[in-house]
């Protein structure tokens, strides 16, 4: 085993339910994402920079998305012909349903399997649903530093930035410098703000297969992330804050948000202007093209684009076509899309591969975010 070598465990297996209809072919990590990356390329960048050479997405279904852009993990320097790679594990939903299906082969038996090969001698456990950009190096040299059994991620936030459910979720409470406990629900400070834990978890490979082991005994069966959860009055707990911009993507309009909030600069410069470059799977394709007539402002564009309406305040993905006299306005219109002439779109989200006719329109506000499903034909009244 090399002492400091780290593995990971990503948790690909998130509830989708409020993101759907986005989530009803792709998990929550494959949504796409300032125009060109997947949310899951936070997690790999930083994983990447770490110099973690064994990496295991464990996902909930068949994980075909993720599979067809995360592949060898060339992209982001994870591949490796020697030892360590990406490791794919799917169809965790259906084995924590029947944790004991297999007499040889319990529902933890590919998380030890993964453990124990990895030649690593600490394990960096989170979820896939997080925008961030955190230094993993950061996070062990800290962890070693305090001496701790499990070091937690965590991030201030002002109160008004965070939902009663993540703070039903992930709160977290201090003793000291010192984290206590996980609470069902976490009150603010004076100042208005909270504690909450990002699903990130640091420990020591031998640590994580000893939680395993008391898990099956006592047939607890939930994904790795949410075990340090079960059993984190077990552990002595140690908190690295992290400071940059974070958003948890779990409904439409929280995905919404953290799009939009990339037209902010301070928030572009927190995520991609960092030590850590943020890397995504290179697709060649042509420049995009503004036509003389277009008017385009404080917008992402993809390549491969045509525009000859009027786009601002929008993210728009690869292969998008914007026709003449057409306005897109407060929208992300995701790879494929084709919007006619003189069609009209604010305050919504369009699927790949959608069509919207000449002429239609798709009128959303701020506090209802329109969404059109992938592959739709969008009809002028």
């Amino acid at each position: 085993m090399a002492k400091n070598n780290i593995c990971a465990i990503i948790n690909l297996t998130e509830d989708t339910t409020q993101l759907k209809p986005l989530t009803n072919n792709r998990p929550i990590a494959g949504l796409p994402f300032a125009g060109r990356y997947r949310i899951i390329d936070f997690m790999l960048s930083d994983l990447a920079y770490a110099k973690i050479e064994s990496v295991g997405l464990f996902i909930g279904k068949s994980g075909r998305s993720i599979y067809d852009h995360v592949r060898s993990g060339a992209a982001w320097d994870l591949q490796s012909e020697v030892s360590g790679g990406i490791f794919t594990f799917s169809h965790q939903d259906w084995k924590k349903n029947h944790p004991k299906s297999d007499e040889h082969e319990d529902f933890y038996y590919n998380h030890r399997l993964f453990l124990e090969r990895s030649n690593a001698g600490y394990v960096f456990v989170a979820g896939s649903k997080i925008i961030a950009n955190v230094d993993i190096r950061a996070v062990r040299q800290q962890h070693i530093q305090n001496d701790k059994d499990v070091t937690v991620v965590y991030k201030h936030f002002d109160e008004n930035q965070v939902s009663d459910d993540e703070m039903l979720a992930h709160g977290i409470v201090f003793n000291g410098d010192e984290i206590e406990k996980f609470t069902d629900y976490v009150v603010p400070s004076q100042e208005g703000k909270v504690n909450l834990g990002l699903n990130m978890y640091f420990l020591s490979v031998d640590k994580m297969l000893n939680i395993l082991d008391q898990a099956t005994e006592d047939e607890v069966y939930l994904e790795l992330n949410e075990l340090l959860q079960h059993y984190a009055t077990a552990c002595s707990l140690n908190g690295f804050e992290y400071t940059g911009y974070a958003s948890n993507i779990d409904t439409i309009d929280k995905y919404y948000k953290a799009n939009m909030d990339l037209l902010s600069f301070p928030t572009f410069s927190s995520l991609f202007q960092t030590s850590i470059p943020i890397l995504t799977k290179s697709k060649h394709g042509s420049p995009t093209y503004y036509a003389p007539e277009s008017k385009v402002r404080e917008s992402f564009v993809g390549s491969d684009t045509f525009i000859s309406g009027t786009v601002k305040r929008s993210v728009l993905n690869r292969r998008v076509v914007v026709e003449k006299d057409a306005i897109v306005l407060n929208s992300i219109l995701l790879q494929g899309t084709k919007v006619g002439e003189g069609a009209q779109i604010e305050y919504a989200i369009i699927d790949k591969n959608t069509v919207v006719e000449p002429g239609a329109k798709i009128i959303g506000a701020p506090d209802d975010i329109k969404v059109i499903g992938k592959n739709s034909h969008v009809l002028a009244d």
